[in-house]
Protein backbone atom coordinates (compact mmCIF):
# COMPACT_ATOMS: atom_id res chain seq x y z
CA UNK A 1 0.00 0.00 0.00
CA UNK A 2 1.42 3.44 -1.18
CA UNK A 3 2.24 5.93 2.05
CA UNK A 4 -0.38 8.45 1.18
CA UNK A 5 -3.11 6.00 0.88
CA UNK A 6 -2.05 3.96 3.97
CA UNK A 7 -2.06 7.29 5.95
CA UNK A 8 -5.37 9.28 4.72
CA UNK A 9 -7.30 5.82 6.46
CA UNK A 10 -5.21 6.18 9.19
CA UNK A 11 -6.89 9.85 9.25
CA UNK A 12 -9.86 8.97 8.68
CA UNK A 13 -9.88 6.14 11.16
CA UNK A 14 -8.38 8.52 13.89
CA UNK A 15 -11.27 8.37 16.70
CA UNK A 16 -10.92 12.52 17.30
CA UNK A 17 -11.34 12.89 13.22
CA UNK A 18 -14.18 11.11 12.84
CA UNK A 19 -16.36 12.78 15.95
CA UNK A 20 -15.03 16.01 14.29
CA UNK A 21 -16.15 14.84 10.74
CA UNK A 22 -19.06 13.31 12.18
CA UNK A 23 -19.48 16.82 13.65
CA UNK A 24 -18.91 19.08 11.12
CA UNK A 25 -21.50 17.36 8.57
CA UNK A 26 -23.90 16.26 11.35
CA UNK A 27 -24.10 20.67 12.09
CA UNK A 28 -23.80 21.16 8.58
CA UNK A 29 -27.20 19.71 8.07
CA UNK A 30 -28.74 21.01 11.39
CA UNK A 31 -27.83 24.10 10.56
CA UNK A 32 -29.68 24.15 7.02
CA UNK A 33 -32.51 22.30 8.24
CA UNK A 34 -33.34 24.51 10.77
CA UNK A 35 -33.21 27.22 8.00
CA UNK A 36 -35.51 25.23 6.16
CA UNK A 37 -38.24 24.85 8.57
CA UNK A 38 -37.71 28.46 10.33
CA UNK A 39 -37.74 30.31 6.95
CA UNK A 40 -41.11 31.86 5.73
CA UNK A 41 -40.98 30.85 2.40
CA UNK A 42 -40.66 27.32 3.20
CA UNK A 43 -44.59 26.63 3.80
CA UNK A 44 -44.69 27.96 -0.44
CA UNK A 45 -41.89 26.55 -1.62
CA UNK A 46 -41.56 22.99 -0.34
CA UNK A 47 -45.16 21.89 -1.52
CA UNK A 48 -46.15 18.58 -2.56
CA UNK A 49 -48.03 16.76 -5.42
CA UNK A 50 -51.46 17.58 -5.12
CA UNK A 51 -54.98 16.33 -7.17
CA UNK A 52 -57.57 17.76 -8.17
CA UNK A 53 -60.58 15.98 -9.72
CA UNK A 54 -63.91 16.60 -11.78
CA UNK A 55 -66.05 13.84 -13.38
CA UNK A 56 -69.21 13.38 -15.64
CA UNK A 57 -71.72 11.11 -15.51
CA UNK A 58 -73.08 8.69 -18.90
CA UNK A 59 -76.06 5.96 -18.16
CA UNK A 60 -73.92 3.40 -16.12
CA UNK A 61 -70.38 4.52 -16.04
CA UNK A 62 -68.72 7.90 -14.56
CA UNK A 63 -65.22 9.24 -15.54
CA UNK A 64 -62.97 10.88 -13.13
CA UNK A 65 -60.57 13.00 -14.30
CA UNK A 66 -57.71 14.18 -12.14
CA UNK A 67 -55.18 16.70 -12.62
CA UNK A 68 -51.94 16.43 -10.03
CA UNK A 69 -50.17 19.95 -10.01
CA UNK A 70 -46.96 21.42 -7.97
CA UNK A 71 -47.13 24.51 -5.66
CA UNK A 72 -47.21 26.62 -8.97
CA UNK A 73 -50.29 24.71 -10.84
CA UNK A 74 -47.38 23.20 -12.88
CA UNK A 75 -48.18 19.34 -14.25
CA UNK A 76 -46.90 17.10 -12.14
CA UNK A 77 -44.85 13.98 -13.10
CA UNK A 78 -43.88 10.16 -12.71
CA UNK A 79 -47.67 9.78 -11.16
CA UNK A 80 -49.24 6.53 -11.10
CA UNK A 81 -52.79 6.38 -9.76
CA UNK A 82 -56.23 4.03 -9.31
CA UNK A 83 -59.62 4.91 -8.31
CA UNK A 84 -61.48 2.18 -5.76
CA UNK A 85 -65.31 1.59 -6.52
CA UNK A 86 -67.02 -0.57 -3.98
CA UNK A 87 -63.65 -2.69 -3.52
CA UNK A 88 -63.24 -2.72 -7.70
CA UNK A 89 -59.83 -0.72 -8.78
CA UNK A 90 -59.94 1.00 -12.05
CA UNK A 91 -56.37 2.25 -13.38
CA UNK A 92 -55.74 5.43 -15.10
CA UNK A 93 -54.94 6.70 -18.55
CA UNK A 94 -53.07 10.10 -19.13
CA UNK A 95 -54.35 12.04 -21.25
CA UNK A 96 -51.99 15.14 -21.20
CA UNK A 97 -49.05 16.03 -18.85
CA UNK A 98 -50.34 15.68 -15.48
CA UNK A 99 -54.11 14.92 -16.33
CA UNK A 100 -55.55 11.22 -15.76
CA UNK A 101 -58.83 10.41 -16.87
CA UNK A 102 -60.23 6.65 -15.13
CA UNK A 103 -63.24 5.24 -17.05
CA UNK A 104 -65.78 3.47 -14.49
CA UNK A 105 -68.38 1.32 -15.47
CA UNK A 106 -70.15 -0.33 -12.52
CA UNK A 107 -70.91 -4.06 -12.20
CA UNK A 108 -74.81 -4.78 -12.42
CA UNK A 109 -74.25 -5.15 -8.55
CA UNK A 110 -73.23 -1.49 -8.25
CA UNK A 111 -75.37 0.39 -11.50
CA UNK A 112 -74.29 4.00 -11.04
CA UNK A 113 -77.69 5.00 -13.01
CA UNK A 114 -79.72 3.39 -10.36
CA UNK A 115 -77.90 5.14 -7.10
CA UNK A 116 -78.25 8.61 -5.74
CA UNK A 117 -74.91 8.86 -5.00
CA UNK A 118 -71.55 6.79 -5.07
CA UNK A 119 -67.91 6.73 -3.23
CA UNK A 120 -64.47 7.32 -4.96
CA UNK A 121 -61.46 6.52 -3.35
CA UNK A 122 -58.52 8.09 -5.48
CA UNK A 123 -54.80 6.47 -4.46
CA UNK A 124 -51.94 8.03 -5.90
CA UNK A 125 -48.26 7.93 -5.73
CA UNK A 126 -45.89 10.62 -6.62
CA UNK A 127 -42.12 11.51 -6.22
CA UNK A 128 -41.29 12.90 -3.60
CA UNK A 129 -37.91 15.31 -2.73
CA UNK A 130 -34.34 12.99 -3.03
CA UNK A 131 -36.67 10.99 -5.52
CA UNK A 132 -38.71 9.37 -2.65
CA UNK A 133 -42.04 7.62 -3.71
CA UNK A 134 -44.73 8.72 -1.64
CA UNK A 135 -48.71 7.70 -1.52
CA UNK A 136 -51.56 9.20 -0.77
CA UNK A 137 -55.19 8.70 -1.05
CA UNK A 138 -58.53 11.32 -1.41
CA UNK A 139 -62.35 10.34 -0.80
CA UNK A 140 -64.91 11.77 -3.16
CA UNK A 141 -68.86 11.57 -2.96
CA UNK A 142 -70.44 12.09 -6.38
CA UNK A 143 -74.13 13.05 -6.54
CA UNK A 144 -74.93 10.79 -9.61
CA UNK A 145 -78.55 11.24 -9.65
CA UNK A 146 -78.82 15.24 -10.05
CA UNK A 147 -75.15 16.44 -10.64
CA UNK A 148 -74.24 14.88 -14.25
CA UNK A 149 -70.62 16.19 -13.96
CA UNK A 150 -68.35 18.82 -12.22
CA UNK A 151 -67.64 21.73 -13.52
CA UNK A 152 -65.62 24.20 -12.67
CA UNK A 153 -63.18 23.91 -9.46
CA UNK A 154 -60.99 26.72 -8.08
CA UNK A 155 -58.31 26.19 -5.91
CA UNK A 156 -56.74 28.82 -4.31
CA UNK A 157 -53.06 29.41 -2.65
CA UNK A 158 -51.19 28.75 -5.76
CA UNK A 159 -48.01 30.15 -5.74
CA UNK A 160 -46.12 32.51 -8.87
CA UNK A 161 -43.00 31.15 -9.35
CA UNK A 162 -41.23 34.41 -10.87
CA UNK A 163 -42.34 37.24 -8.16
CA UNK A 164 -43.90 37.48 -4.24
CA UNK A 165 -47.26 36.64 -5.00
CA UNK A 166 -49.17 33.64 -3.42
CA UNK A 167 -52.65 34.80 -4.31
CA UNK A 168 -52.65 32.36 -7.24
CA UNK A 169 -55.22 30.49 -7.95
CA UNK A 170 -56.38 27.48 -10.26
CA UNK A 171 -59.02 26.55 -12.68
CA UNK A 172 -60.24 23.68 -13.38
CA UNK A 173 -62.97 22.21 -15.23
CA UNK A 174 -64.52 19.27 -16.30
CA UNK A 175 -67.73 19.82 -18.35
CA UNK A 176 -70.56 16.87 -19.72
CA UNK A 177 -70.26 13.93 -21.93
CA UNK A 178 -66.37 14.66 -22.24
CA UNK A 179 -66.19 18.04 -22.93
CA UNK A 180 -63.53 19.60 -20.82
CA UNK A 181 -63.38 22.87 -22.50
CA UNK A 182 -64.20 25.81 -20.37
CA UNK A 183 -66.76 28.28 -21.13
CA UNK A 184 -66.61 31.89 -20.90
CA UNK A 185 -65.98 32.42 -17.05
CA UNK A 186 -65.35 36.01 -15.58
CA UNK A 187 -62.75 35.85 -12.27
CA UNK A 188 -62.86 39.26 -10.76
CA UNK A 189 -60.81 39.86 -7.47
CA UNK A 190 -61.78 42.24 -4.25
CA UNK A 191 -60.73 43.59 -1.18
CA UNK A 192 -62.22 41.68 2.06
CA UNK A 193 -62.46 43.88 4.95
CA UNK A 194 -64.16 42.16 8.17
CA UNK A 195 -65.17 39.26 6.33
CA UNK A 196 -66.93 41.53 3.36
CA UNK A 197 -66.10 41.13 -0.47
CA UNK A 198 -66.03 44.42 -1.75
CA UNK A 199 -68.29 45.17 -4.93
CA UNK A 200 -65.41 47.40 -6.21
CA UNK A 201 -62.82 44.79 -8.53
CA UNK A 202 -59.09 45.85 -8.09
CA UNK A 203 -58.52 42.92 -10.63
CA UNK A 204 -60.98 41.32 -13.67
CA UNK A 205 -60.34 39.11 -16.21
CA UNK A 206 -62.13 36.40 -18.81
CA UNK A 207 -61.04 33.06 -18.91
CA UNK A 208 -62.46 30.39 -21.74
CA UNK A 209 -61.26 27.44 -23.76
CA UNK A 210 -59.35 25.47 -20.86
CA UNK A 211 -59.04 22.42 -19.11
CA UNK A 212 -56.76 23.58 -16.33
CA UNK A 213 -55.15 27.00 -15.89
CA UNK A 214 -52.99 28.12 -13.09
CA UNK A 215 -53.94 32.10 -12.65
CA UNK A 216 -51.45 34.54 -11.16
CA UNK A 217 -52.89 38.43 -10.63
CA UNK A 218 -50.40 41.24 -11.12
CA UNK A 219 -51.25 43.43 -8.07
CA UNK A 220 -48.08 45.03 -7.11
CA UNK A 221 -46.44 45.50 -3.90
CA UNK A 222 -49.58 47.35 -2.68
CA UNK A 223 -51.41 44.67 -2.31
CA UNK A 224 -49.18 43.61 0.76
CA UNK A 225 -50.97 42.91 3.82
CA UNK A 226 -54.38 43.24 2.29
CA UNK A 227 -56.62 39.94 2.16
CA UNK A 228 -58.95 39.36 -1.72
CA UNK A 229 -61.60 37.59 -2.28
CA UNK A 230 -62.53 35.94 -5.92
CA UNK A 231 -65.86 36.22 -7.05
CA UNK A 232 -66.39 34.34 -10.67
CA UNK A 233 -69.28 33.85 -12.84
CA UNK A 234 -70.49 31.88 -15.75
CA UNK A 235 -70.54 33.27 -19.54
CA UNK A 236 -73.60 30.63 -19.45
CA UNK A 237 -75.25 31.43 -16.04
CA UNK A 238 -74.93 34.28 -13.42
CA UNK A 239 -74.68 31.60 -11.21
CA UNK A 240 -71.86 32.68 -8.49
CA UNK A 241 -69.26 29.54 -8.70
CA UNK A 242 -67.03 30.42 -6.69
CA UNK A 243 -66.62 33.05 -3.63
CA UNK A 244 -64.01 33.03 -0.50
CA UNK A 245 -61.17 34.92 0.47
CA UNK A 246 -57.71 34.16 -0.49
CA UNK A 247 -54.29 35.97 0.50
CA UNK A 248 -53.35 38.14 1.79
CA UNK A 249 -50.39 38.88 -0.48
CA UNK A 250 -47.52 37.36 0.99
CA UNK A 251 -43.88 38.94 1.46
CA UNK A 252 -42.33 35.53 0.53
CA UNK A 253 -39.34 35.96 -2.26
CA UNK A 254 -38.27 33.01 -3.86
CA UNK A 255 -35.43 31.29 -3.65
CA UNK A 256 -32.92 31.33 -6.41
CA UNK A 257 -29.23 29.78 -6.94
CA UNK A 258 -28.05 33.43 -5.23
CA UNK A 259 -29.87 33.08 -2.40
CA UNK A 260 -29.20 30.14 -1.38
CA UNK A 261 -25.30 31.06 -1.92
CA UNK A 262 -25.96 34.03 0.65
CA UNK A 263 -27.59 31.86 2.60
CA UNK A 264 -24.60 29.62 2.70
CA UNK A 265 -22.20 32.38 3.74
CA UNK A 266 -24.68 33.98 6.34
CA UNK A 267 -25.65 30.46 8.32
CA UNK A 268 -23.17 27.67 7.47
CA UNK A 269 -19.36 30.12 7.38
CA UNK A 270 -19.51 30.53 10.63
CA UNK A 271 -19.47 26.72 11.60
CA UNK A 272 -16.86 25.84 9.02
CA UNK A 273 -14.45 28.55 10.24
CA UNK A 274 -14.57 26.99 13.60
CA UNK A 275 -14.79 23.37 13.19
CA UNK A 276 -12.63 23.25 9.81
CA UNK A 277 -9.39 24.37 11.85
CA UNK A 278 -10.31 22.37 15.15
CA UNK A 279 -9.80 19.49 12.98
CA UNK A 280 -6.86 20.48 11.01
CA UNK A 281 -5.10 21.33 14.05
CA UNK A 282 -6.37 18.02 16.00
CA UNK A 283 -5.63 15.80 13.01
CA UNK A 284 -2.35 17.21 12.22
CA UNK A 285 -1.47 16.54 16.37
CA UNK A 286 -2.38 13.09 16.26
CA UNK A 287 -1.22 11.51 12.75
CA UNK A 288 2.18 13.60 12.66
CA UNK A 289 2.63 16.01 15.62
CA UNK A 290 2.80 13.69 18.73
CA UNK A 291 4.80 10.74 16.78
CA UNK A 292 7.48 13.93 16.16
CA UNK A 293 7.56 15.10 19.80
CA UNK A 294 7.62 11.94 20.95
CA UNK A 295 10.34 10.10 18.85
CA UNK A 296 7.67 6.75 18.72
CA UNK A 297 5.80 5.92 15.29
CA UNK A 298 2.65 4.65 16.46
CA UNK A 299 2.01 3.13 12.49
CA UNK A 300 4.27 -0.05 11.45
CA UNK A 301 6.27 1.27 8.22
CA UNK A 302 6.89 -1.85 6.05
CA UNK A 303 9.64 0.10 3.77
CA UNK A 304 12.43 2.62 3.97
CA UNK A 305 10.68 6.24 3.93
CA UNK A 306 12.58 9.30 4.03
CA UNK A 307 11.69 11.91 6.42
CA UNK A 308 10.79 14.20 3.83
CA UNK A 309 8.58 11.42 1.99
CA UNK A 310 6.88 11.01 5.74
CA UNK A 311 6.10 14.25 5.77
CA UNK A 312 4.56 14.90 2.76
CA UNK A 313 2.64 11.91 2.35
CA UNK A 314 1.20 12.88 6.21
CA UNK A 315 0.63 15.75 4.79
CA UNK A 316 -0.99 15.44 2.05
CA UNK A 317 -3.55 12.63 3.52
CA UNK A 318 -4.55 15.08 6.13
CA UNK A 319 -5.12 17.74 4.00
CA UNK A 320 -7.20 14.65 1.52
CA UNK A 321 -8.83 14.34 4.17
CA UNK A 322 -9.86 18.02 5.63
CA UNK A 323 -11.11 18.80 2.03
CA UNK A 324 -13.40 15.75 1.76
CA UNK A 325 -14.51 16.58 4.91
CA UNK A 326 -15.46 20.00 3.88
CA UNK A 327 -17.03 18.52 0.37
CA UNK A 328 -19.12 16.13 2.17
CA UNK A 329 -20.61 19.26 5.03
CA UNK A 330 -21.49 21.15 1.65
CA UNK A 331 -22.97 18.69 -0.75
CA UNK A 332 -25.50 17.50 2.40
CA UNK A 333 -26.06 21.10 3.29
CA UNK A 334 -27.17 21.55 0.38
CA UNK A 335 -29.43 18.26 -0.16
CA UNK A 336 -30.95 19.78 2.55
CA UNK A 337 -31.63 23.01 1.85
CA UNK A 338 -32.90 21.71 -1.79
CA UNK A 339 -35.41 19.99 0.64
CA UNK A 340 -36.83 23.23 1.63
CA UNK A 341 -36.45 25.57 -0.98
CA UNK A 342 -36.11 23.39 -4.28
CA UNK A 343 -33.02 25.11 -5.58
CA UNK A 344 -29.46 23.98 -6.05
CA UNK A 345 -26.08 25.47 -5.31
CA UNK A 346 -24.55 25.65 -8.63
CA UNK A 347 -21.68 22.93 -9.05
CA UNK A 348 -19.13 26.52 -9.68
CA UNK A 349 -20.33 27.53 -6.82
CA UNK A 350 -19.99 24.60 -4.69
CA UNK A 351 -16.28 24.08 -5.83
CA UNK A 352 -15.07 27.52 -5.34
CA UNK A 353 -16.62 27.27 -1.51
CA UNK A 354 -14.53 24.33 -0.70
CA UNK A 355 -11.54 25.33 -2.24
CA UNK A 356 -11.92 28.46 -0.37
CA UNK A 357 -12.59 26.29 2.97
CA UNK A 358 -9.80 23.98 1.77
CA UNK A 359 -7.53 26.50 2.15
CA UNK A 360 -8.39 27.04 5.51
CA UNK A 361 -8.02 23.59 6.74
CA UNK A 362 -4.71 23.16 4.91
CA UNK A 363 -3.03 26.21 6.22
CA UNK A 364 -4.11 25.61 9.83
CA UNK A 365 -2.27 22.00 9.05
CA UNK A 366 0.53 23.25 7.91
CA UNK A 367 1.14 25.56 11.01
CA UNK A 368 0.54 22.37 13.13
CA UNK A 369 3.13 20.53 11.09
CA UNK A 370 5.59 23.80 11.74
CA UNK A 371 4.86 23.85 15.96
CA UNK A 372 5.61 19.82 15.69
CA UNK A 373 9.64 20.71 14.44
CA UNK A 374 9.61 23.85 16.90
CA UNK A 375 8.45 22.36 20.23
CA UNK A 376 10.04 19.32 22.21
CA UNK A 377 7.00 17.93 24.39
CA UNK A 378 3.61 16.17 23.55
CA UNK A 379 1.93 18.99 26.20
CA UNK A 380 3.92 22.05 24.85
CA UNK A 381 2.78 21.12 21.29
CA UNK A 382 -1.10 20.47 22.00
CA UNK A 383 -1.10 23.63 24.00
CA UNK A 384 0.71 25.76 21.40
CA UNK A 385 -1.79 24.27 18.98
CA UNK A 386 -4.72 25.19 20.58
CA UNK A 387 -3.48 28.78 21.14
CA UNK A 388 -2.79 29.11 17.58
CA UNK A 389 -6.67 28.00 17.10
CA UNK A 390 -8.06 29.99 19.91
CA UNK A 391 -6.13 33.29 18.77
CA UNK A 392 -6.93 32.54 14.79
CA UNK A 393 -10.38 31.26 15.47
CA UNK A 394 -12.15 32.84 18.20
CA UNK A 395 -10.34 35.87 19.66
CA UNK A 396 -9.32 37.41 15.93
CA UNK A 397 -12.90 38.91 16.16
CA UNK A 398 -12.06 40.53 19.69
CA UNK A 399 -8.78 42.11 18.86
CA UNK A 400 -10.24 43.97 15.57
CA UNK A 401 -13.10 45.46 17.57
CA UNK A 402 -10.18 46.63 19.99
CA UNK A 403 -8.48 48.29 17.00
CA UNK A 404 -11.35 49.32 15.90
CA UNK A 405 -12.50 51.01 19.16
CA UNK A 406 -9.17 52.19 19.67
CA UNK A 407 -8.50 54.28 16.38
CA UNK A 408 -12.78 54.92 16.53
CA UNK A 409 -13.15 53.57 12.84
CA UNK A 410 -17.05 53.49 11.90
CA UNK A 411 -18.71 50.56 10.80
CA UNK A 412 -19.08 50.62 6.91
CA UNK A 413 -16.20 53.07 6.18
CA UNK A 414 -13.69 53.01 3.92
CA UNK A 415 -11.33 53.00 6.85
CA UNK A 416 -13.07 50.05 8.38
CA UNK A 417 -13.39 47.87 5.47
CA UNK A 418 -9.65 48.28 4.48
CA UNK A 419 -8.58 47.12 8.14
CA UNK A 420 -11.11 44.13 7.87
CA UNK A 421 -9.74 42.87 4.84
CA UNK A 422 -5.99 43.25 6.26
CA UNK A 423 -6.87 41.53 9.46
CA UNK A 424 -8.55 39.08 7.00
CA UNK A 425 -5.53 38.89 4.73
CA UNK A 426 -3.62 38.16 8.31
CA UNK A 427 -5.63 35.52 9.89
CA UNK A 428 -5.62 32.17 7.51
CA UNK A 429 -9.34 31.71 8.57
CA UNK A 430 -10.13 34.76 7.15
CA UNK A 431 -9.23 33.77 3.74
CA UNK A 432 -12.78 32.08 3.42
CA UNK A 433 -14.10 35.98 4.03
CA UNK A 434 -12.12 37.37 1.41
CA UNK A 435 -13.51 34.63 -0.91
CA UNK A 436 -16.93 35.56 0.03
CA UNK A 437 -16.04 39.38 -0.88
CA UNK A 438 -14.29 38.02 -4.37
CA UNK A 439 -17.52 36.20 -5.06
CA UNK A 440 -20.56 38.30 -4.12
CA UNK A 441 -18.87 41.83 -3.12
CA UNK A 442 -19.98 41.48 0.73
CA UNK A 443 -17.79 41.20 3.62
CA UNK A 444 -18.15 38.03 5.55
CA UNK A 445 -18.74 37.92 9.54
CA UNK A 446 -16.00 34.97 9.51
CA UNK A 447 -13.89 35.11 12.56
CA UNK A 448 -12.28 38.87 11.47
CA UNK A 449 -15.54 41.16 12.47
CA UNK A 450 -19.68 41.16 12.39
CA UNK A 451 -19.77 41.29 8.46
CA UNK A 452 -21.37 43.76 6.65
CA UNK A 453 -24.39 43.88 3.88
CA UNK A 454 -23.16 46.47 1.96
CA UNK A 455 -22.28 46.02 -1.52
CA UNK A 456 -18.31 46.35 -1.96
CA UNK A 457 -16.21 46.30 -4.88
CA UNK A 458 -13.25 44.07 -3.98
CA UNK A 459 -10.59 44.92 -6.26
CA UNK A 460 -10.81 48.62 -4.44
CA UNK A 461 -9.66 47.08 -1.30
CA UNK A 462 -7.02 44.69 -2.86
CA UNK A 463 -8.95 41.41 -3.22
CA UNK A 464 -8.45 39.76 -6.60
CA UNK A 465 -7.26 36.64 -7.92
CA UNK A 466 -4.00 36.77 -7.88
CA UNK A 467 -3.53 37.89 -4.42
CA UNK A 468 -5.89 35.66 -2.80
CA UNK A 469 -3.95 32.72 -5.21
CA UNK A 470 -0.82 34.32 -3.09
CA UNK A 471 -2.34 34.47 0.53
CA UNK A 472 -3.20 30.85 -0.49
CA UNK A 473 0.71 29.90 -1.02
CA UNK A 474 1.79 31.77 1.36
CA UNK A 475 -0.32 30.47 4.49
CA UNK A 476 0.07 27.12 2.84
CA UNK A 477 3.69 26.83 1.40
CA UNK A 478 5.87 29.00 4.31
CA UNK A 479 5.27 27.15 7.01
CA UNK A 480 5.16 24.20 5.04
CA UNK A 481 8.36 24.29 3.84
CA UNK A 482 10.10 25.76 6.60
CA UNK A 483 8.58 22.24 8.51
CA UNK A 484 9.71 20.28 5.68
CA UNK A 485 13.29 21.42 5.91
CA UNK A 486 13.29 21.38 9.65
CA UNK A 487 11.96 17.79 9.40
CA UNK A 488 15.02 16.54 6.89
CA UNK A 489 17.96 18.84 7.95
CA UNK A 490 17.54 19.45 11.26
CA UNK A 491 15.51 16.27 12.69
Amino acid sequence: MRPVVYEIRRSLTNRFSIVLIVAIIGLSALISYEGGVSSTSHTIRIGTTNEVSGYYVNGNAVTLVSYFYDQSGNPAKGITAMVLLNGTSYQGTETSPGTLQFNIIAPLKDRIDHSTSIYLTLNYTFTSSFGLKANTNTSMKINVASVKYSGLNVISGITDPSNSSNLGFLLFYVGPTGNHTAPSINVNLATVVSGVLSTSYVWEHDYSSFTHLAVFPSLGSGAVNKTYGLYIKSGYSSTVMFRSPIGPLSVYKPFTASTVESAFFSIESTLLVIFIPLLSVFMAYFTYGKDRVTGVLESIIKRPITKGGAIRSRFLANSVVVALSIIAAVIVSDLISYRYFHVFMPLPFILEVSWAYSIVGVSFLAIAYLFSHLLKSPGALLGALIGVFMIFGLFWSVIFDVVVSAFSISSGTSSYITLQVLFDYANPAGYASLFQLFLNHTLGGGLGSFGSSQSINPAAFGVTPILLFISAVLWIGAPFILAQQLAMKRD
